[in-house]
């Protein structure tokens, strides 16, 4: 029996909504609404905001109890479901030859291994999507419920050469429904991810003229680099490479001259390269207000660029939000503890910081070491861990691995006469558990450097509210 047929399972009701009023609980079950069961988050979240409708509830002891409402029109019912996609989530049916789970090598928890392919969770989690594992029927349903914007990870708009680059017959037909899209209204942030002397050069040219040519409903369009681990060779995958330093700036160079035109045409840019193009191609970034509404953060567009504004806004005394998630820090004597910003004085002194990060990072951060240690009076060190699970070509911090920093670390925390504190970047660190993607745990790292680790948001904010909490604690 499918999970429509047995409906959709609460796993939580919001304080003072709807559902809390009609005593809804975790564990219950919403069966149906006005007769017809929830096919998936999208089916559920347009009919629950209509006015007038009846839900058919199956509580825990199996009994049903169906509710006829009448609500304001756009008021939530107040539900959270056990699965957020209220249905299996669609995987991937591409076998692109730049996919980075091809080059995984074997031995990783399974959850690695899965590649999500699911507009969804393009809504829900904003990640991107190819549009190849849906029909027209489908795409009409998306439609109609007038979600935007939609994630579209393109790569190109020629269909011979999409189709050689995700290896499916059914790519070659995206523009015509990035057409249908446009048209109706649907606002699109479209990745492009560039392989040299693939979908760069006249590709690239080609797909960025197809891309404006939909229309200002195309929000943003960002090209990130191939990424490239020691193990597509021994795994006999398709020959891709890294891009050369002169490869780098003729995508910069494409990049600018889009921007410009677009600028003048519809006031913004639109148009993006990944912050790894400017450090391959060894040239600054853009200021930060180049980036408009950073409306591709997540991809590493613009990252580099807003820390380098945070940062500089800090250290020239403007106020900078730091009230993100809690510092966390975990000691080595096998416990974990949740520190606020208001930290626990402690009697400690000559502490020696570690920033410890990837080698993308560690370029950007680097030249502001000197002042922040001014600044925080402390004595503050960072540390470049090379990527040797993946290969030195990897750069980014979000793929160290808990051996990356052990064996990096150990021998300078080894050798220190100072009491050391390491700061890590939490994109090391799977979203929802302390691990990082070898399986080792934040736990099991701090016991083995015998220091305390702070896990904290790889955003400027999150490395200035670890400074201030150490800074404090000197005090």
């Amino acid at each position: 029996m499918s999970v429509v047929e047995n409906g959709q399972v609460v796993s939580s009701v919001i304080s003072g909504s709807l559902a809390e009023e009609l005593d809804i609980r975790p564990g219950d079950r919403l069966l149906c609404i006005d007769g017809k069961p929830v096919i998936d988050v999208f089916d559920y979240q347009v009919r629950q905001l209509q006015a007038d409708l009846v839900i058919l509830i199956e509580k825990l002891d199996k009994s049903q109890i169906e509710f006829e409402l009448e609500k304001d029109e756009d008021e939530d019912l107040g539900l959270v479901f056990e699965n957020p996609l209220l249905d299996d989530c669609n995987s991937c049916q591409n076998h692109c030859i730049f996919c980075f789970i091809d080059q995984l090598p074997q031995g990783l928890r399974k959850t690695l291994y899965f590649k999500d392919d699911d507009m969804r969770m393009s809504f829900l989690h904003g990640n991107y999507v190819t549009l190849t594992n849906i029909d027209d029927e489908e795409l009409d349903r998306i439609i109609s419920y007038r979600f935007s914007p939609m994630n579209i990870s393109v790569h190109a708009t020629d269909p011979l050469v999409r189709m050689r680059m995700m290896r499916n017959r059914n790519s070659g037909n995206l523009y015509p429904r990035l057409k249908k899209l446009a048209a109706a209204g649907i606002d699109l942030n479209c990745q492009l991810v560039l392989c040299p002397g693939i979908n760069d050069g006249e590709v690239l040219e080609n797909t960025l003229s197809d891309l404006t040519a939909l229309g200002q409903n195309v929000i943003s369009i960002a090209m990130v680099p191939v990424g490239v681990t020691k193990y597509r060779e021994e795994k006999n995958l398709f020959p891709v490479r890294s891009f050369s330093k002169e490869e780098a700036q003729n995508v910069i160079n494409t990049v600018n001259k889009w921007q410009n035109k677009l600028l003048d045409d519809w006031g913004r840019r639109t148009v993006y390269a990944g912050d790894e193009f400017y450090l391959r191609a060894g040239v600054g970034f853009p200021p930060a207000k180049e980036y408009e509404e950073y409306p591709q953060l997540e991809n590493g567009v613009g990252m580099a660029a807003l820390f380098i504004d945070t940062v500089s806004s800090f250290l020239d005394g403007s106020e900078v939000d730091l009230e993100l998630p809690p510092l966390k820090i975990v000691s080595n004597v096998n416990s974990i503890q949740t520190e606020a910003l208001d930290p626990k004085i402690s009697n400690d002194t000559g502490k020696r910081i570690l920033i410890a990060t990837g080698s993308a990072a560690s370029e950007v951060i680097s030249p502001w070491v000197g002042q922040l240690a001014a600044h925080f009076s402390l004595d503050i060190e960072l540390i470049t861990v090379l990527n040797d699970f993946f290969g030195h070509t990897v750069t980014v911090a979000g793929l160290i691995t808990g051996q990356d920093l052990l064996t990096t670390l150990k021998p300078i925390i080894k050798s220190a006469q100072a009491d050391l504190r390491v700061i890590i970047p939490d994109c090391m660190l799977k979203a929802d558990e302390d691990i990082f993607l070898d399986d080792m745990t934040l736990q099991q790292l701090a016991d083995e450097l015998k220091c305390e680790v702070a896990a904290v948001s790889e955003q400027a904010q999150g490395l200035l509210a670890a400074l201030t909490y150490y800074s404090m604690e000197e005090k």
